[in-house]
């Protein structure tokens, strides 16, 4: 199967690609994520320059934890904290980075899970806009981005995954994700890759 893009059918999920992830405070944390800051600048610019939709998402809870999900995963077990943290709603950390920020043509939705779908509208606006083929990139890779990857799938997506726009704070969960467990629900192409098939 021909490995291209069809850009009147795609949109871009810059999927939780905020201030907190992309240019938090620790400066050496912020010099680290400056090249997927730059891969995201470029992402943008590609899928723009071809009229692609762009949908961004940033997760968020209220201020008083009242919707802070507290489920006893094992992971919650092992460090005594939720498995999951957002931002907080309004907060300079749950806007983006200047470089990356939403244009009035585009979609900003609020989410507090992980999947890009569950208790969005994403997946109501993607069928609105007759949209069947998803770019997708941001963090964590095999949290939240493989969530939606997967989400993807069954709704009949086709989906491919940026790898230059991916980020984890666990480096070998996110190699497993990006070249294992995501391959079998979605293509996993570097940016050069899908800059050249949005200009096929």
């Amino acid at each position: 199967m021909p490995d291209l893009i069809d850009p009147r059918r795609t949109a871009l999920i810059a999927y939780d690609v905020c201030r907190r992830a992309l240019t938090p405070d620790d400066p050496d944390r912020r010099a680290a994520m400056r090249p997927t800051l730059d891969a995201w600048v470029r992402l943008l610019a590609a899928a723009r320059s071809v009229g692609v939709p762009v949908i961004y998402t940033t997760p968020v809870s209220r201020a008083d934890g009242a919707d802070v999900v507290l489920l006893p995963t094992d992971l919650s077990a092992e460090t005594g904290v939720p498995s999951l943290t957002n931002g907080i709603e309004g907060t300079e950390g749950a806007g983006f980075p200047d470089a990356i920020a939403p244009r009035p043509e585009d979609y900003v939705y609020l989410k507090r899970r992980p999947s890009a779908f569950y208790g969005t509208g994403i997946g109501e606006l993607l069928r609105m806009l007759r949209r069947d083929c998803v770019i997708i990139g941001g963090g964590a890779t095999n949290r939240g981005v493989e969530t939606s990857v997967r989400e993807a799938f069954n709704q009949d997506l086709s989906t491919i995954v940026v790898r230059e726009c991916c980020w984890s704070g666990d480096a070998a969960a996110q190699a497993y994700s990006l070249d294992r467990s995501m391959k079998m629900y979605a293509r996993v192409r570097h940016l050069a890759q899908v800059e050249a098939m949005l200009h096929a």
